[in-house]
Parts: C-alpha cells; sequence; structure tokens
C-alpha cells in the first residue's frame, strides 16, 4: 500500500486572509476614532479643514499643534511610532523628535513653509525615546478657522519601510 502525502494549506491559507482582515478593520476602527476625535476640534476651533481627509491619508501617527507648534494632542499611534507618552509630548515643539543626524535642510525647508503657512511633505530622520533613528513621511498641512485665521498645523506621519 502506498502512502500519499496529503497537505492541507486551505485552513492555514483562510487564517492568514481573516487575520489580515482582521489588522485592516483595526486600522480602519483607529482611523474612526482619530477622525471622531478630529471633529471636536475642528469643531471647538472652526475649522475650515475637511476632517474626512483623514481617510484619504496613508498614516500612523497624527500630530496636532497650535499656530505656535506647540503640541495639543497625538493618537495613540505616536505613542507606538515614537514611544513617547501623550503626556510627554503634549506642549513640546515637534523638534524634539529630531537628533543630530536629522538634516538641517529638512528643518530648513519645514519651518519655512510653517512660517509661510503652507502645506509641506518631506522625509524627515526623527528618534525614538530610546534613541533609535527612523525615516518618516510627514505631511504638515496648516489649519485655519472659519474667518482664515491660522490656528493649528495637523502632522500625519507614517514611517518608512527600508527595504
Amino acid at each position: 500500500m502506498k502512502t500519499r502525502n496529503i497537505r492541507a494549506v486551505a485552513p492555514l491559507q483562510s487564517w492568514d486572509i481573516f487575520s489580515q482582515y482582521r489588522v485592516l478593520c483595526s486600522i480602519d476602527n483607529k482611523k474612526r476614532k482619530d477622525f471622531e476625535l478630529l471633529n471636536v476640534f475642528a469643531k471647538k476651533h472652526k475649522w475650515s479643514f475637511d476632517t474626512n481627509a483623514i481617510f484619504e491619508e496613508d498614516y500612523t501617527a497624527i500630530v496636532i499643534a497650535d499656530h505656535t507648534q506647540q503640541i495639543e494632542w497625538v493618537n495613540s499611534a505616536f505613542i507606538d511610532m515614537t514611544g513617547f507618552t501623550k503626556t510627554y509630548a503634549i506642549g513640546k515643539h515637534p523638534s524634539f523628535l529630531q537628533g543630530k543626524d536629522t538634516s538641517s535642510k529638512t528643518k530648513f525647508k519645514i519651518r519655512t513653509a510653517l512660517e509661510n503657512k503652507e502645506s509641506i511633505t518631506q522625509q524627515v530622520l526623527n528618534y525614538k525615546k530610546d534613541g533609535t533613528p527612523y525615516l518618516c513621511d510627514i505631511k504638515i498641512i496648516p489649519l485655519f478657522n472659519h474667518i482664515d485665521i491660522l490656528t493649528h498645523f495637523i502632522a500625519f506621519e507614517k514611517k518608512v519601510r527600508v527595504a
């Protein structure tokens, strides 16, 4: 009698598909929570910014800073990405994430755009709480109220995957 080797891959493949679905649902739920909190800010400060835009952005972390660039809010993914707590980050200037190898040219471009109340997208080398550097795609958008006065900046950040 001959023995046949039968490989049962369907359950494992099904689990892979299901786990990917669960991850996507988790990400969607986090974005929905971010959206709800952004709506609170938007109503309070009467922003002309369409908060639905966050669903179009490819981001991990969100940082909201006031017009002087002092951080007022970060989402929970900021903590995962940087290692810094919300309590630590709030009230600080985002430059606390930069370090010795952060490009001065990049910092100048960002500073200039913000001074001119313009949006900017850049890659910047930031540092985690433990000192580990990470490359980050960042998109910063100035937020204006209903009478066109700058009140805040919102930054969408995503860690760059190095191949």
